[in-house]
């Protein structure tokens, strides 16, 4: 998309009354209007309640490894019931609702959405398939959660945000870890401003090109991954995206991408290394994506004028980077006694969430849906603002066609 379009879209949006969390003076860093769900920060299971309670009649279509945390998470909440799945392999629906005991389940979307009525979809088949999906359960008065990326470029993802607004059907896309209890944690410190001007911010993902989604990706030509624009990138790229366009205005930023191939598959072509660097007018970010990195997981550093936080999304720790007052090798130990001091508050912290089963996988997706359904129910505003959503898409053509563009390297 053009920088006009974009523009143009934004203004839509800002119009339309669509809250806009994301700018980072005004809803991060201004005390007077602090990130919308820092209050949830006590870290409480939350079960969807408003003051117009109803039970969500809510649908799964794509019955693969994604649509399992999604029904488990669907499971918990007091204010929906999965009434139905679809997939358009027959036995892959019907062997899912029977693990997870929904009566019906149907390999044709269409019959779904006029014999069971949803008031919500989740989508969690290929990314190609989003934006069809999306569009006839809209046209079915249903509200949306669908899987990330929101869709395959930001032009689809713009259509799908128009249409959904114009029909009246809230839209959330499937940004597990932007919700997680580290994440939140250290929205508030910022908001709070902790750790002063944000100067840099960095996020990491190392990634097991051959764990169990990966080898899917390598043993199968046909693999949906295989027909993104952006491949393997593209697939996971929204996760750190969405961190780093909250703090970098993603409009008013360079944006430079490098990729190579710097482990041994059957596809040359199929990059595996890459490191994006954007500059804003405040605020520059870095994003590595690495398959041979490790451990493996996800994390985020940033960078302010006063302190620096360590953000763990694999383990859920934050961290503050501390300065002793205190002379030489004593102050280096203070500082190493206080690291250990934040370690073992959060350990404790993490303990008790264990024992009371909140200590699960992927918490950010419970976050996200149980808020989505709330907002459903009040009629209030999403939890990911549309403009964001579309940030992060347009963001993420931008890398796509700077890797189109870079000749296959391999180390």
């Amino acid at each position: 998309m053009t920088p006009a379009e974009i523009a143009t879209i934004m203004a839509e949006l800002s119009h339309s009354g669509a809250r806009d969390p994301t700018k980072r003076h005004e809803s991060l860093l201004s005390a007077g209007k602090p990130f919308t769900l820092l209050a949830q920060l006590a870290f409480p299971r939350p079960l969807c309640k408003s003051e117009h309670p109803m039970t969500l009649r809510v649908a799964i279509v794509g019955c693969g490894k994604c649509a399992e945390n999604h029904a488990a998470e669907i499971k918990k909440l007091a204010c929906a019931q999965l009434v139905a799945v679809c997939d358009r392999e027959p036995l892959m629906a019907e062997q899912f609702s029977i693990r997870h005991g929904v009566k019906a389940w149907y390999s044709d979307l269409s019959r779904l959405l006029s014999e069971q009525t949803p008031d919500v979809v989740h989508v969690t088949t290929p990314p190609q398939s989003h934006l069809d999906v999306a569009l006839q359960a809209i046209a079915a008065g249903c509200h949306l959660f669908v899987e990330k990326p929101l869709a395959e470029d930001a032009r689809q993802a713009a259509e799908l945000i128009r249409v959904a607004q114009a029909n009246g059907c809230k839209l959330t896309v499937g940004w597990t870890h932007y919700f997680d209890p580290a994440v939140r944690d250290a929205r508030a410190r910022i908001a709070q401003g902790v750790i002063g001007e944000l100067v840099h911010v960095e996020a990491s993902t190392a990634y097991d090109l051959w764990g169990n989604f990966g080898v899917s990706v390598l043993q199968d030509r046909t693999h949906w991954v295989h027909r993104l624009p952006g491949k393997l990138f593209q697939n996971n790229l929204d996760h750190p995206l969405a961190f780093l366009s909250e703090f970098v205005e993603p409009e008013n930023c360079t944006l430079v991408a490098h990729a190579w191939r710097g482990t041994d598959s059957p596809y040359p072509d199929l990059l595996d290394e890459l490191r994006v660097t954007m500059t804003g007018a405040n605020t520059s970010a870095h994003l590595l994506f690495s398959c041979r990195a490790r451990p493996a997981g996800h994390s985020l550093t940033l960078v302010g004028s006063k302190s620096t936080l360590r953000v763990d999304l694999i383990n859920q720790l934050v961290t503050q980077d501390s300065v002793s007052r205190l002379p030489g090798p004593i102050g280096r130990l203070a500082c190493a006694l206080d690291h250990t001091r934040q370690l073992g508050w959060q350990t404790l912290h993490n303990l008790v969430r264990f024992v009371r089963s909140d200590f699960q996988p992927l918490p950010g997706l419970g976050f996200l849906t149980a808020e989505f359904y709330k907002c459903i129910e009040s009629g209030g505003e999403v939890p990911i603002s549309y403009a964001h959503m579309l940030r992060v898409s347009t963001l993420m053509d931008r890398v796509v066609q700077q890797l189109q563009e870079i000749p296959v390297m391999t180390l």
